[in-house]
């Protein structure tokens, strides 16, 4: 009888713990380290666990029982159950309190750029709006599905249709699981396997808004150098796309030994996002960017001889990482530039056509630009190209144009010089 007791003792159904008052006590003696996660409170001889709450702090739970055994049962069907102890009264809020309140920290514990930061603080103002209350163990693909109905409410957005928005919401609510799961808090991310409403064929790719040589790339630049306060765009324009670098790396140029050449004067010293300096801390100085490099430099000594900035802008100091994007987006609105045009398409993009249609392997053309993956960003980014592309019998873009005149050349020659130190 004894024994069929035990046994109906021992089947401790997953129960959510609940917080009991411990008494009080001056002396560290009172607790007692039963077993590995279990303490003993001589006070009164009941087992308690210590679950770790979002707020770094743990508390004493009880057990509800003064047999070890039935205590360690307990404890160990609460974590098969429930991950770590704490999870059943997690809510997704307390989460997202910890991950901002450590400041967005990556899967390495480290701080992302400025830029990526600030995406994510934004993401979580809206992400509250939803899933503040919702428990974690709630968390499921049904509850992914309701927020990209909510989110695409007239009232909750602003343009699109909300596919990507969501999408790139949802990547954030993910990295704050991911925190959590590094810092114990879960012991399972719910959001690894989620579903994603943005269509891969529906996805355009910079290359879609690429020049389709350097003709048309300068005839692009020719419009941004027709007005003073804009030549400085024409110059960052043309920089992007004979190096290869993104906004963020060629404004970069000016600093440090940035933008300068290596002492043969074959390659350029640059610098690189997303932890890559390491991987290629230099472009080509081909034909093109060196006659870009000292178009530039003549332009910048007569408009900008003081300024410390590579890119100076007319309202003192460098241009801003946005300024370039805008200014595409407007000459397109505005119907003088017929393709549509992005800075990175025309940048990177127009890198990667001219260097696959001189015969550059994808491997190579990801060393150059600094990728670690050994071509296969290339090659999903950028998509394929002609067998006989890569045998030799590519096009063979030239980097000058054929036919156009050099988009510095149609600077308009200004009666006013900037002075030193002053605005255009």
């Amino acid at each position: 009888m004894k024994t069929e007791t035990a046994q109906i003792r021992t089947k401790v159904d997953p129960v959510e713990p609940q917080l009991t008052l411990v008494p009080k006590s001056g002396y560290a003696e009172m607790w007692e380290l039963a077993a590995e996660g279990i303490y003993l409170y001589k006070g009164n001889g009941t087992y308690y666990y210590r679950p770790l709450l979002p707020n770094r702090k743990r508390t004493y739970r009880s057990l509800r029982t003064k047999n070890l055994k039935f205590a360690k049962e307990r404890y160990q069907n609460l974590c098969s159950h429930n991950g770590h102890v704490a999870e059943n009264k997690l809510k997704v809020g307390e989460i997202l309190d910890r991950y901002e309140e450590d400041g967005y920290l990556d899967e390495n514990l480290e701080n992302r750029p400025a830029g990526t930061e600030a995406e994510e603080k934004r993401h979580c103002l809206t992400l509250r709006k939803f899933w503040t209350e919702i428990r974690f163990q709630e968390v499921s693909d049904p509850n992914c599905d309701s927020y990209f109905l909510w989110r695409k409410r007239p009232e909750n957005l602003k343009q699109g249709n909300g596919r990507r928005t969501t999408d790139r919401e949802l990547n954030t609510l993910n990295n704050a699981f991911k925190y959590a799961k590094r810092l114990g808090l879960i012991r399972v991310n719910p959001l690894a396997d989620r579903p994603r409403y943005q269509k891969s064929t529906s996805v355009k790719h910079c290359r879609e808004f690429c020049p389709r040589n350097a003709d048309e790339l300068h005839e692009a630049a020719a419009l941004l150098f027709q007005h003073q306060h804009s030549v400085v765009l024409g110059f960052q324009l043309l920089a992007e796309s004979y190096s290869g670098l993104r906004t963020q790396e060629v404004l970069k140029w000016g600093e440090d030994n940035f933008g300068t050449t290596t002492p043969d004067a074959k390659n350029l010293y640059v610098w690189r996002l997303k932890g890559r300096h390491h991987n290629n801390p230099y472009c080509s100085n081909h034909e093109g960017l060196q006659a870009l490099l000292k178009a530039h430099a003549a332009w910048k000594k007569e408009y900008f001889p003081g300024s410390p900035w590579f890119f100076p802008s007319h309202c003192g100091g460098p241009v801003g990482k946005g300024a370039l994007a805008h200014a595409l987006r407007r000459l397109h609105k505005t119907g003088k530039l017929k393709r549509k045009l992005t800075s990175h398409g025309a940048g990177r993009g127009f890198y990667v056509l001219v260097r696959r249609s001189q015969g550059a392997t994808d491997e190579a053309i990801a060393f150059e630009i600094g990728h670690s993956s050994n071509g296969a960003c290339i090659k999903s980014t950028y998509g394929g190209i002609p067998d006989n592309w890569r045998n030799g019998g590519g096009p063979h873009l030239s980097w000058l144009p054929l036919k156009a005149d050099l988009a510095w050349n149609t600077i308009p020659a200004s009666k006013e010089r900037v002075a030193e130190g002053s605005k255009p």
